[in-house]
């Protein structure tokens, strides 16, 4: 069976990296690719060749320079993909990096591949970023970028389409459409380097961040969808109530059944993964404990009290160093956090 085509978008302002992020392409394992350049710097883009290695390259023409939503709908519009991602013409992916993300997105039954990222800045250095899909975190922050995500041509049968009226995240509104229909699967994969303070959005961090301008599109999104994470809260936080109430009473069973129930509504919620950490170390599964709770402190990253809790859990595995830099992280996360404070001072008197 042949492979399903995969289209890779760039929205090319022209600038002189666009040859590196078509040399990226060029280099993909993946066999079924067509390269869609979108000219968002208008009739000025210059020529380019017709093919980047094996994969075709179609250019989309403008006659006028296009706003980043723009670009992104003239290059949704133009791709034959089944299958659709990104690439911003001053980031790079490895060779790797379509065939890793339409591996998983071919087993069936998802909408959407979401991935990590390697974050490059200016000055050379290197952090990962990116956590696992949560639907209930995606209201509160971005935490995907587009060329993180493979998503399938029918989300936008179903009416996915960038707001033009967002001149920066609309890569974040774009993600809650999706989230609207979407089936993710989230994967470790880290094949894509953010060059995240090479842009002017505003929104990329370091030199690349505005942080009036970052606030005002923030309350943009979250005005925008408040409608629809209220109606999603209406359906979560009661379950999630009496989940605590069947963990306080150490009433395992229903307490699991409970979270299970928030979990197929809203994939990955950090606080039912918490609690059934605790479901699971109270009934004697102590690996799958911490390998819950682990999910919990990464798709809740700033959340001290999940760290704290997974600090616990390896320390009764024995692991003591782990548990004092979990604890640790806590602390800097909120400074003075009693709880982490009084383990680590146990921790120091042995």
């Amino acid at each position: 069976m042949a492979a399903p085509l995969v289209s890779v978008i760039i929205r090319s302002t022209a600038r002189p990296t666009l040859g590196a992020a078509l040399d990226c392409v060029a280099a993909q394992t993946y066999p079924a690719v067509e390269v869609v350049v979108v000219a968002a710097s208008g009739p000025s883009h210059p020529m380019l060749p017709a093919h980047a290695g094996a994969h075709p390259v179609r250019v989309v023409a403008s006659g006028d320079a296009l706003s980043r939503p723009a670009a992104a709908n003239a290059g949704i519009d133009a791709a034959r993909g089944e299958w659709i991602t990104f690439l911003d013409d001053d980031d790079a992916i490895d060779p790797s990096h379509v065939a890793g993300l339409a591996d998983v997105a071919q087993r069936g039954g998802i909408d959407a591949v979401a991935s990590l990222a390697r974050v490059r800045l200016a000055d050379g250095s290197e952090r990962p970023w990116g956590q696992p899909f949560a639907l209930t975190e995606i209201y509160e922050r971005n935490f995907l970028h587009l060329s993180t995500v493979l998503f399938s041509r029918a989300l936008l049968d179903a009416g996915c389409r960038f707001d033009i009226t967002f001149d920066i995240m609309e890569d974040w509104d774009f993600f809650l459409q999706m989230a609207q229909h979407a089936r993710f699967k989230s994967t470790g994969l880290r094949s894509f380097e953010w060059r995240a303070d090479a842009g002017a959005s505003g929104a990329g961090g370091t030199g690349n961040q505005d942080d009036a301008r970052f606030a005002q599109y923030r309350d943009r999104i979250y005005a925008k969808w408040r409608e629809a994470r209220d109606a999603l809260a209406a359906r979560v936080e009661p379950a999630l109530a009496l989940a605590a109430n069947a963990v306080a009473a150490t009433d395992w069973p229903r307490a699991e059944k409970l979270c299970d129930a928030v979990l197929q509504i809203a994939r990955n919620e950090p606080h039912a993964l918490n609690m059934l950490a605790r479901v699971m170390h109270g009934t004697g599964r102590h690996s799958d404990a911490i390998a819950m709770q682990s999910l919990a402190a990464s798709v809740r990253p700033h959340e001290p009290s999940f760290v704290f809790n997974l600090a616990l859990l390896v320390r009764e595995r024995g692991e003591h160093e782990r548990a004092r830099r979990l604890a640790q992280h806590a602390l800097r996360l909120a400074p003075g956090y009693a709880p982490a404070l009084r383990f680590i001072a146990e921790l120091d008197a042995g």
